[in-house]
């Protein structure tokens, strides 16, 4: 029973690649879930600035009756001056809604201000995975890797070799002051 579990499962090997490529989707999944919300987040305080910066309060759909704000509706009416384009854009103006009070616009104005600072994180959120993810190609990437050790080697051996020469230079220096000293000691006088 055991032999037969043993003989049908996975290699380590295997198991190893097959843990790298789940864990590789996995992480995947993981950054274009978070790319969609940053950008989903990016889009919504956008939209939600466009929709706060009207001139002109427009109200809820009930009482909006299917009107524009007024500078919209002036600027489709104008024809070139004519007299009956100035009694339109009259009754336009006789039947637009007042400009929008002060304590409305603070709060368009503190909700803009939320919004575009939402938006700056999230721009900074994105380079920041942008900026992750050339880290990892940097440090997965293969052959820079190797590029990288075989430079790195190569650098390694040059001072080898040349630490060598110098050792042998001093190498021969001090054999050649080892005989001077030694013939100066065996033909001196005080030696016997």
């Amino acid at each position: 029973m055991f032999q037969r579990a043993r003989s049908n499962s996975i290699t380590p090997l295997e198991g190893q690649r097959h843990l790298a490529k789940t864990s590789d989707a996995a992480v995947e999944e993981q950054l274009n879930k978070r790319l969609e919300g940053e950008i989903d987040q990016l889009l919504n305080s956008f939209g939600d600035i466009v929709q706060s910066s009207r001139i002109y309060n427009t109200g809820d759909s009930s009482s909006d009756n299917g009107r524009r704000p007024v500078r919209a509706r002036q600027s489709s009416s104008y024809n070139g001056g004519d007299d009956d384009d100035d009694e339109s854009a009259n009754r336009t103006r006789s039947n637009a809604e007042p400009p929008k009070d002060k304590y409305v616009v603070s709060q368009e104005a503190y909700s803009a201000q939320t919004r575009a600072a939402t938006m700056v994180r999230s721009v900074e959120n994105l380079l920041s995975m942008v900026a992750d993810i050339k880290r990892a190609y940097l440090v997965n990437d293969t052959n820079t890797l190797v590029a990288m050790a075989d430079r790195r080697r190569q650098l390694l051996e040059e001072r080898i070799r040349a630490t060598r020469s110098e050792i042998e230079a001093l190498n021969s220096t001090l054999d050649t002051a080892v005989r001077e000293l030694e013939a100066v000691y065996y033909n001196s006088k005080y030696v016997k």
